[in-house]
């Protein structure tokens, strides 16, 4: 005859076979260590960032984005609350042999481990019909979006500058103006 507990320590038996085969499974995999970000903008550092001031329709902000993941990331464009538009622009060669800024196509892919200067005369954001002015001593706050949908936000201050002597145009860029420029 069993007794009760025989039969309780028969039951326990493969329960306790199960837990002894899973639990090293479960520790590796607690203990892995995973270092990829969740998202491109995870993977993202923003420093040195400005907003160039102005009164017109349009201007741009710059900074330096490092990826610090093994995996590219594409910046695509973002949302602010002093403009109507947020997009990735170049400078590039027009037909003519002279540089026109227009919309990166596809947005500024990052390699992983690559640093991107965004400045005056090279690779940009465009703030796009602007709804007030941005005085220098003013605080931008950008959403940047990525190619996986994720968002960073930047934080800039406005600061005067005619450096490059970039002329921030209606038309330049915008995919809706038929504009190459």
């Amino acid at each position: 005859m069993f007794s009760s507990t025989s039969t309780t320590r028969r039951a326990r038996r493969p329960l306790a076979i199960l837990a002894a085969l899973t639990l090293p499974l479960a520790v590796t995999t607690a203990c892995s260590s995973d270092d990829t970000p969740a998202t491109q903008a995870d993977s993202v550092t923003i420093t040195d960032q400005w907003v160039k001031a102005s009164d017109k329709q349009m201007t741009g902000a710059f900074g330096t984005v490092a990826n610090t993941s093994d995996r590219e990331v594409t910046l695509t464009g973002g949302d602010t609350d002093v403009a109507d538009r947020v997009e990735v622009h170049e400078m590039a060669p027009a037909g003519d042999g002279t540089m026109t800024m227009r919309q990166v196509d596809g947005g500024l892919k990052i390699a992983g481990g690559q640093t991107v200067s965004l400045e005056p005369g090279g690779n940009h954001i465009m703030l796009m019909d602007l709804k007030r002015p941005i005085e220098a001593g003013q605080t931008v706050t950008i959403t940047l979006r990525f190619g996986d949908g994720s968002t960073r936000e930047m934080v800039a201050h406005a600061r005067d500058f005619r450096g490059a002597n970039e002329e921030y145009t209606p038309g330049h860029g915008s995919s809706d103006t038929g504009s190459d420029g």
